[in-house]
This record gives structure tokens, C-alpha cells and sequence, in this order.
């Protein structure tokens, strides 16, 4: 059950739904969902770009200053899992990192000039009905995004380059 909380963003009054599930917010306004990741305090803030043209403004998350996040649209959560060791991503000597398997990419968690950790999740790909994680194999800087949401990549297609 979501709890709803009210907040005030460039002088407009908005009501959203949210649940919790680990390090994960879902917040739900109308009929659109959107995940929330919450980084440590550390890291630097990081909104990626809406993967779908909506027409609700973005969501601010309450508490936001002590708890920095992640923001893109989403259909409602599924349990992800993880890419098997067998199929991982490969980021080649050119820096740049391959599906690790066939399947539609269901969403792009980071954009050009994003700076990425080794293992951090950098998309998520829908193969065989369930939601794979595809994490950066190293740290750097991503140059180059070469795939979009809802495209069908094969096994092996370049995703994006990191330096």
C-alpha cells in the first residue's frame, strides 16, 4: 500500500503514491510509475533522461538533499535479475560494452558523460519475460549511448562506450 506524501515543486502544489522496496522508491502519480534509486551519500546526483515522452512534470523525492536519486519512468516493478555469469557484458578494449544476450532493452539508467562504477547497472534488458541487469564490467566515463528503449538488440550488439 502506497503511502502518499505532498510536496511543492517550482510553486506547484503535486500528491504522489510511494512505496519502498530496499534501496528502491516506486512513486506513482495518476497512471504513470516512476523508479527511484537512492544513492549513498557520497555519490553524486544522477537523473537520467525520461526513456518515454510523459506528460506529467518530473517527480521530486521529499528528503532528496540526504538521499540523492536516480530517476527514470518505468512500468510497474518486476524483480530483476541478474545477467548470468555465463552471458555478462563485455566492455572490449575500445571501451565498448556489449548485450550480453538477445532481448529489448527496457531501460537506460545513465547517458553520455555519466561517470559509471564496475558493476553499477547501467540498463536494464527484458530477455526470456524477465528484467536483466546489465552492470558496467568497469569504471569510467560513458561516451556514447548507441541503443534506445524498446529497441530489440541481439546477443553480442554494442550498448554504449565507456572510457
Amino acid at each position: 500500500m502506497p503511502r502518499t506524501i505532498r510536496f511543492e515543486w517550482e510553486g506547484k502544489v503535486y500528491e504522489v503514491g510511494v512505496e519502498r522496496a530496499g534501496d528502491r522508491l516506486t512513486l506513482i502519480r495518476g497512471d504513470k510509475r516512476y523508479v527511484v534509486t537512492l544513492l549513498p551519500e557520497s555519490s553524486e546526483p544522477r537523473v537520467s533522461p525520461p526513456s518515454v515522452s510523459t506528460q506529467a512534470p518530473p517527480v521530486a523525492v521529499p528528503q532528496a538533499s540526504a538521499a540523492q536519486a536516480s530517476v527514470s519512468p518505468s512500468a510497474p516493478t518486476t524483480p530483476s535479475a541478474a545477467a548470468p555469469a555465463a552471458a555478462a557484458a563485455e566492455l572490449n578494449s575500445s571501451g565498448a560494452l556489449h548485450a550480453p544476450m538477445t532481448g529489448v532493452i527496457k531501460e537506460i539508467k545513465v547517458g553520455p558523460g555519466f561517470n559509471v562504477e564496475q558493476g553499477q547497472v547501467v540498463m536494464i534488458m527484458e530477455a526470456m519475460k524477465m528484467d536483466i541487469d546489465v552492470p558496467s564490467p568497469a569504471a569510467g566515463v560513458v561516451a556514447e549511448v548507441l541503443v534506445k528503449v524498446g529497441e530489440t538488440v541481439s546477443a553480442q550488439q554494442k550498448l554504449m562506450v565507456i572510457h
